[in-house]
């Protein structure tokens, strides 16, 4: 005969002890307890309908209805005080809270797509809500960034390696500051079967929230929004990777360096802009819209070729950026910063490749590691010819020959039109 299932649990205990036994042997008989009296059968009006097919139907709609209640306010997230994982399963509660300084945190989130769709992009809306009204958002987002071109390109990298934002380290391609991060999901992450020699599309997971570049923001803020964001978006890309069953996941990144602000920004060395020897700031550009330097934090111009993303702002201590040079390292970032200018931007010349559009210099070379871009911006150009005083066009050639040599391309020499050469140019562009 086969084995009787065991009885685990207290529920199962007492259906087995709710009848009367004996016990045989020498001692006397004893008598078990009285079972304990059902719950009387109750007449109301609930036991009547359950006993009729109408009845039954009843309380079936009720039951559905109240469940479909149920499963509508659990996916529009309208439930208060129920902690679960938001935007796709990546983020738990406490990493969600840590990125407000409210605690009435709805979100909202479309699915995640498949790894193998390579026009991607899909979003997470977090919002913070005081006195039921919206006070601050996050949004995190899954993209193809590799497809990116003209003025959405740009739009991305002037907001996402700007020289606030700080690399993640510990092996992840990323950065973060206190209102932007991102992470490069590896290739592992692919389904398409690629063929040999073929690059899958470099795919980001991306966190925003209020300004890319906020005004007069405190040490405080800035040190917890810094600690808040590098969190999450690792946690992020961890919960998209699991999902896609890419390798990893990533470890929680250490305590970056916070990117300065303010008066805490270095004065500008002329002579040696941005700290690079042989890079000069030209005479005519020096002012009050030029007193102050900002670089990548915890990154060393000149000093190694590990920093693979380096950014310089020259700027006000409280205001906007009158150049901003950038070092672009990691091959497939550099693919999408070549694809910035679009056919009508007037070409430059020399070893590598580059152009020019508006206040916007790009040049391209293919050194040891991969492609490396190098970037010279004068923002509020974007509109206007060049004319003879182009600080963007003035500081390219210096800045491309040093960095050149500090990430492994050699020599290299940009060749600039004279102003009497340069055409109009235009814009910064989506062609």
């Amino acid at each position: 005969m086969p084995d009787e299932p065991e009885s685990t649990g207290p529920e199962s205990s007492k259906m087995v002890n709710s009848g009367p036994k004996t016990t045989e042997g020498d001692g006397p008989l004893r008598k078990a307890p009285a079972p304990r009296p059902s719950a009387p059968e109750c007449p109301g009006r609930m036991h009547r309908l359950s006993r009729s097919r109408s009845g039954i139907a009843i309380i079936g709609a009720l039951v559905g209805a109240l469940l479909g209640a149920g499963v509508m306010a659990w996916r529009s997230n309208e439930l208060p005080l129920v902690a679960r994982d938001v935007c796709w399963g990546s983020l738990s509660s406490d990493v969600v809270h840590a990125l407000f300084s409210d605690t009435d945190v709805r979100s909202r989130e479309l699915p995640l797509r498949r790894a193998t769709e390579d026009h991607m992009q899909t979003e997470c809306s977090m919002q913070a809500f005081g006195a039921d009204e919206l006070e601050s958002e996050v949004i995190a987002s899954v993209r193809t960034l590799g497809e990116l071109r003209g003025a959405q390109a740009w739009s991305w990298i002037e907001e996402y390696l700007s020289s606030r934002m700080t690399p993640l380290g510990e092996g992840i391609t990323g950065m973060a500051s206190s209102t932007r991060a991102w992470v490069a999901l590896p290739a592992s992450c692919e389904e398409w079967p690629y063929e040999s020699g073929e690059e899958p599309p470099l795919r980001v997971v991306t966190l925003a929230s209020d300004a890319a570049d906020p005004e007069g923001q405190n040490e405080v803020d800035a040190r917890r929004g810094l600690d808040a964001m590098s969190r999450a978006v690792v946690r992020l890309a961890n919960g998209v990777m699991e999902r896609y069953g890419c390798d990893g996941p990533y470890s929680d990144p250490p305590t970056l360096r916070r990117a300065p602000e303010g008066d805490e920004l270095p004065d500008v060395d002329a002579d040696r802009l941005c700290g690079i020897q042989g890079v000069r700031l030209p005479g005519w550009a020096e002012g009050p819209e030029a007193e102050v330097v900002g670089t990548t934090p915890g990154t060393k111009p000149g000093a190694s070729s590990a920093d693979r993303i380096w950014a310089c702002d020259v700027r006000q201590p409280f205001g906007p950026s009158r150049l901003r040079l950038m070092t672009v390292a990691d091959p497939e970032l550099a693919g999408v910063v070549s694809q910035v200018l679009g056919n009508r931007a007037t070409r430059l010349g020399g070893e590598g490749q580059g152009a020019y559009a508006g206040g916007l210099s790009v040049y391209v070379a293919d050194c040891r590691s991969g492609w490396v871009a190098f970037v010279a911006y004068e923002p509020g150009e974007e509109g206007e010819s060049h004319n003879d005083r182009s600080l963007a066009l003035a500081v390219l050639p210096s800045y491309v020959k040093a960095e050149a040599k500090r990430v492994g391309c050699g020599e290299m020499n940009v060749k600039v039109p004279t102003p009497h050469q340069r055409p109009e140019t235009q814009a910064v562009s989506g062609q």
